[in-house]
């Protein structure tokens, strides 16, 4: 059995692999659910708030470097 951590972080890497082009989100924080942005806003905070954004969604900043991608 996987630990939950690991359940999640494994859930987390899947969702960083958008089936969707990021770059119209350039600056933005997005919500990815099943690989797909299903939310976005310039802040986090106004992000999570949004209607759309379930607390299982991946959270993440889409950078103007295409260095990578953080979860937040």
């Amino acid at each position: 059995m996987v630990a939950p951590k690991q359940a999640d972080l494994r859930r987390a890497q899947t969702e960083l692999d958008p089936t969707v082009d990021l770059s119209p989100f350039l600056g933005q924080w997005v919500a990815l659910r099943n690989g797909k942005v299903v939310a976005s806003d310039a802040r986090l905070e106004a992000l999570r708030a949004l209607a759309d954004v379930r607390a299982s969604d991946v959270l993440m900043p889409v950078s103007h470097a295409r260095s990578g991608y953080f979860v937040a």
